[in-house]
């Protein structure tokens, strides 16, 4: 099950905005156990918190989803007996005028909140990058000799990159939807491959916020002062985590009332830019997990995609007792972590290497040795390993499953690379008989 991370493991500090408008999503609405508290206040408005996301100028192909093709009944024909809908040419029509407006006037709500929202973001953005990142380019407060080799651009990653694409061309595209809503499934759809800026951005975070800790009360503190800032850099720092969230949601509100309102050929694109906003805020948390792992001496971009990670019950291999592990498995290599909780408000988790098996040194028994549907067991084939046996233990038999089905996915395409490298005639062969019967 390629790049699909279940049980996210413990919490990543991802926070929400309160919207104030009748359509606001419920805090806390979004998949795969991602939590989001509340936001603190913008700096620069008091207008729903500012986050956002980035995307690319590839348009992605198909643009029609499973299920949601247009129907063949003729136009104007009631869908069936007694239905509130009628069918019409984009799709079904509410018969009631009365309500199929008042699904647009809700809609028209949250597009606004969308692009004040941007708008905000773009706002707060523009304090780090003019601020704290030009305060420090021109060295007009005095910056720390260590902070200066590369920490800086560790501080703040790719953040004026994102900021330039949102001030330059994003938040202009949103405010045309106001009038335009059909182009805003579009725009996100054209723009899917942009995101992955926030991918790398959450993935340098952990980093980037050990350092600030390090300088927060003095030399950030002294910026703050200076630049006349209400929030400490950290809140700051943390508005592209919150704004890639906030998308989904939205998004998922001006879908819902798109479809109330019976615009089929609308909601498609809605549909298809939220499976995009969720697919990116999930590979961002995922990698920003990846990046708080300490102590694994290899290197961590060169074990392939993450393919699924979260909190699982692994034997120790010293005394067999069940313990508590963060797992990340990789296409080539799961490794096994503790985890340590936040030691304070503006710090994150952090996971400390345990131990680890190469894939292509690994055994899969899909049932422990008690049968308990919930268990697994890995080995190593290593002989630097030897004996090396983890049980595992998934919360539920669901769950399980879908870590083992994971692995045996691995471990049949490691196979088959295998055959086709010792017996390539006879692999293709295989691979080409069904094809001439």
């Amino acid at each position: 099950m390629g790049n699909k991370s279940s049980s996210p493991g413990p919490p990543v500090n991802i926070t929400n905005e309160d919207g104030e408008c009748e359509a606001q999503t419920e805090e806390n609405e979004v998949e795969d156990n991602v939590f989001i508290p509340n936001e603190e206040k913008s700096e620069v408005s008091n207008t729903n918190e500012n986050d956002d996301l980035v995307a690319s100028d590839d348009q992605t192909g198909n643009d029609t989803l499973p299920g949601t093709s247009p129907s063949e009944e003729p136009e104007d024909s009631l869908s069936q007996e007694g239905s509130p809908f009628l069918e019409g040419p984009n799709g079904l029509i509410p018969t009631n005028e009365e309500e199929h407006e008042k699904a647009l006037v809700k809609r028209r709500f949250v597009l606004q909140e969308l692009v004040d929202t941007e708008r905000d973001y773009v706002r707060d953005l523009g304090l780090l990058v003019e601020g704290y990142l030009n305060l420090m380019r021109t060295n007009e407060i005095p910056v720390p000799e260590d902070l200066k080799d590369g920490k800086d651009k560790i501080v703040f990653g790719n953040i004026e990159a994102i900021y330039e694409w949102h001030r330059d061309s994003f938040c202009a595209e949103i405010e045309k939807c106001l009038e335009e809503p059909q182009r805003l499934g579009l725009l996100f759809r054209r723009y899917e491959r942009r995101l992955s800026m926030y991918v790398v951005y959450c993935q340098n975070k952990p980093k980037s916020e050990y350092i600030v800790s390090e300088y927060l009360d003095t030399f950030f503190e002294e910026a703050r002062q200076k630049l006349g800032h209400k929030l400490q850099i950290p809140d700051l720092l943390i508005k592209p985590v919150q704004r890639i969230m906030k998308y989904q949601l939205l998004l998922k509100d001006i879908l819902k009332y798109t479809e109330k309102a019976g615009l089929e050929e609308e909601a498609q694109n809605l549909r298809k830019a939220v499976q995009i906003m969720h697919v990116v805020p999930k590979a961002a948390n995922d990698m920003m997990n990846v990046g708080r792992l300490q102590g694994f001496d290899g290197k961590i971009t060169a074990q392939g995609k993450l393919l699924q990670q979260g909190i699982l019950m692994v034997s120790d291999p010293s005394t067999g007792k069940m313990k508590e592990r963060q797992v990340f498995l990789f296409e080539q290599i799961i490794i096994f972590s503790d985890f340590i909780g936040p030691k304070s408000q503006f710090s994150a988790p952090v996971y400390i290497y345990k131990n680890h098996i190469q894939v292509n040194k690994m055994a899969l028994e899909e049932r422990s040795e008690d049968g308990d549907p919930t268990k697994f067991v890995l080995k190593s084939k290593d002989p630097l390993q030897s004996g090396l046996t983890f049980v595992i233990q998934g919360r539920t038999g669901e769950e399980r499953n879908e870590w083992v089905a994971n692995l045996r996915a691995i471990l049949d395409t490691q196979l088959d690379f295998l055959r086709a490298l010792q017996s390539p005639i006879a692999y293709q062969k295989e691979l080409t008989k069904d094809i001439y019967i």
